[in-house]
Parts: structure tokens; C-alpha cells; sequence
């Protein structure tokens, strides 16, 4: 490794003992590197996009889009932007810090409670999703943290707070809160796939779930939710965690 992930490495490698601890830290944090996974997982040959073995031919689309949203979404859509370059049409990232994209906007959001900047990007990216035709390629970064940072309609900043504050203080687990999430947003739960039909979506997800249960990680925005308003009542009848306006997953 080039560079140090660990800023203050040589200041902890005191005994030889230290170092090869800390150089084993180093190398995991290494090989779980945004863009290395991206790397390793994505390709471009001519027209031909290649993801995870599985292939796509780029003239069969009109447009392609990027859209993301998680922790990981602004450096995965800058390491998307160097394979697929000027082919993309538009997108829009939201992460805890903005990158520098030639083709791709990006924004920093709040975690773990939803602000202005929050629904700002999520408006942008349901418009996005909301005026894609069946001929679009629509690829979707999703990533820890997205449950929090992909928030529309407006009234789920006010509505996510809140619970965010009523679940810290009932000590319920992060599932219940978010199936709770997904009946106050249009894009979570499945929704944002509900909106981008019938244009194709690639999900990269990136997951922070034990047991890689992807329909968990950000909510599930592109997977089918199992739950329903009245699961979500429920758990905030059961935990008082107070009134919400709930919407139907599709």
C-alpha cells in the first residue's frame, strides 16, 4: 500500500508486534476499499459492461443513469465515472461527503437523521427515476447508511428524525427500525424500483448487514418489501413511539 489508511500508523508501531497488528488493520481496510470493489467487480469492454460476470449490452440502452445513496455511494459513482465516463447521462449520489464527478452530481447528506440536503437529493432522484423510459439503464449504488440519507417525500426529514429519537430511546433492533422507514418514504421498501419502471436497474449494494440480507441494507429500495403499514403500526404501537403518517410499500 502506497498510502496509509491509518493516519497516525508510525505513531502506534511502537514494538514490532504493533506493526504487523496494525499492518493486518491496514490490509483489511485495503481490501474492502471502495474503489478496489468496485474495481474488481465492474468492466467495461467497447459496448459491452460487465458486473459481477454478468453482461450488458450498452447499445441496447438509451441513457444510462447513476443513482446512489449510503456511506460508500460518492466514491463508488467516482470509481463508475472513470469505467464508464462520458456514457453516462446524468446522476445523482448522496454520501456523507461530496466528490469531485465530471457527469455525476453529488451531495453530502446527514446520518443518522435526515436534513434539507438529505430530501434536496432524494427530490433530484426521484425526478430522475420518476422520467426514465424503458430504453434507460438506471445503475443504483446502495450502501449502509442509506436509510438515513435517501429520504423523500419532504415529510420523511421531520417524520425520520423522530423516530430515529424514539427507537434510540425503546432499544428496539435497526430491522424494526427500518421497516418501520419504509412505510414513511416513497422510495424505500421497493419504491424507488416502483418509480423507475420499466427501466432497468443494476442494484451494487454494498452491504453492512449480517447475513447479507440486501433487502435490509438502506431499507431496500430496489427489492420487494415483506412488510406492511400494518407491521409498521405495530411496532410503534407495541414500542409508543408516537403518531406517523405511513404510505403502503409497493
Amino acid at each position: 500500500m502506497n498510502k496509509r489508511l491509518i493516519k497516525n500508523f508510525d505513531e502506534l508501531a511502537t514494538t514490532p508486534n504493533r506493526k504487523i497488528a496494525l499492518e493486518i488493520v491496514e490490509a483489511g481496510f485495503d481490501a474492502i476499499s471502495t474503489e478496489k470493489v468496485v474495481n474488481s467487480s465492474v468492466s467495461l469492454a467497447g459496448n459491452f459492461l460487465f458486473i459481477k460476470g454478468k453482461e450488458y449490452n450498452l447499445t441496447k440502452f438509451k441513457e444510462i443513469k447513476i443513482i446512489g445513496f449510503g456511506k460508500s455511494s460518492c466514491q463508488a459513482a467516482l470509481a463508475l465515472e472513470k469505467i464508464l465516463g462520458s456514457r453516462i447521462k446524468e446522476g445523482i449520489v448522496i454520501g456523507l461527503h461530496k466528490v469531485a464527478c465530471e457527469y455525476i452530481e453529488t451531495f453530502a447528506g446527514t446520518h443518522p437523521k435526515p436534513s434539507k440536503s438529505n430530501i434536496e437529493a432524494g427530490k433530484k432522484i426521484y425526478e430522475i427515476l420518476n422520467q426514465s423510459q424503458k430504453d434507460d439503464l438506471i445503475i443504483v449504488i446502495v450502501s449502509g447508511g442509506g436509510s438515513a440519507l435517501l429520504c423523500y417525500p419532504e415529510s420523511e426529514v421531520y417524520q425520520g428524525a423522530k423516530l430515529y429519537d424514539a427507537f434510540l430511546k425503546c432499544g428496539k433492533t435497526i430491522t424494526e427500525i427500518n421497516n418501520v422507514r419504509k412505510h414513511l418514504s416513497l422510495l424505500k421498501g421497493g419504491g424507488l424500483a416502483k418509480v423507475a419502471y420499466p427501466a432497468t436497474i443494476i442494484g451494487l449494494i454494498f452491504s453492512d448487514v449480517p447475513g447479507d440480507i440486501f433487502e435490509d441494507v438502506a431499507s431496500g429500495p430496489t427489492y420487494k418489501d415483506k412488510t406492511t403499514i400494518a407491521d409498521a403500526k405495530k411496532i410503534i404501537v407495541e414500542n409508543n413511539l408516537g403518531e406517523f403518517d405511513l404510505i403502503e410499500t409497493p
